[in-house]
């Protein structure tokens, strides 16, 4: 998982037979094309969902602080949730008011949701506070919380807490070039991107280029791919990377 897995436990198979004890289902930052969710919160739609929410990219403590402040019925955390900017928060993340208040009152009706958290939370640079927040919520709110491997074969369980939180950092903004890395190995590798992205990035299907973030440069091809949306390109790769938080600001340039 590329994090300190003691703060994890009970491992258990992710399957259909998991899913089928719940009623709803929510995806957070979870990037699963076979995985169908009542509502999936992601910062682009290559999803099954009923309901799709975007976020923005980075702002994943943004989004945990939301959950905390409409779900959260402990006693502990109550002048922090006072103190939270909600306006700031949605504003930053991109999730409305009006979306959140759906979701809540949606919940309302349901007997034994489930929220599935992936990797864009558990390996962001924040996560100790995002985590922190969850383990708070476990007990005091209608949510069954799992994390999703980043293999996507285990779910896990972080034990409950109730400890106060570390003061949130301020959001931040991402322009330019954003490519989300897959964990799914490929033959070769090969940036899927939108007619949106093409057209920013000035690329053509089946181009060859180079793209290039933190210290890697990887050699790949363009595939547009008319149903998917947004200007975010996933990059599928040919060859394990260590690369920690799975969006990256990066540079490209054709070969």
């Amino acid at each position: 998982m590329g994090i300190n897995m003691d703060i994890f436990n009970n491992p258990i198979k992710f399957s259909d037979d998991f899913l089928k004890q719940y009623d709803f289902i929510i995806t957070l930052g979870v990037y699963a094309k076979d995985l169908e969710s009542d509502v999936c919160l992601l910062p682009f739609l290559d999803s099954k969902t009923k309901t799709y929410i975007r976020y923005e990219v980075g702002t994943e403590e943004g989004v945990s602080a939301l959950f905390l402040y409409e779900f959260y019925k402990g006693n502990l955390l109550k002048d922090f949730i006072d103190e939270l900017d909600y306006g700031y928060l949605t504003s930053e993340t991109n999730i409305s008011e009006e979306e959140m208040l759906l979701l809540k009152n949606t919940l309302k009706s349901k007997n034994n949701p489930l929220l599935i958290i992936g990797n864009d939370f558990y390996l962001h640079k924040r996560s100790k506070n995002i985590l922190d927040m969850f383990a708070n919520l476990i007990d005091n709110s209608i949510l069954n919380i799992s994390f999703l491997s980043l293999d996507k074969k285990e779910v896990y369980q972080i034990q409950k807490q109730e400890k106060l939180l570390e003061t949130l950092e301020t959001l931040p903004e991402n322009n330019g070039c954003v490519i989300y890395l897959d964990s799914k190995l490929e033959q070769d590798s090969t940036l899927l991107i939108s007619n949106e992205f093409a057209k920013a990035w000035k690329l053509q299907d089946k181009d060859k280029i180079s793209i290039y973030f933190d210290d890697n440069q990887i050699d790949c091809s363009c595939k547009i791919d008319n149903n998917f949306g947004g200007v975010i390109g996933i990059l599928n790769l040919a060859n394990e990377l260590d690369c920690a938080y799975r969006y990256k600001q990066a540079k490209i340039k054709k070969r």
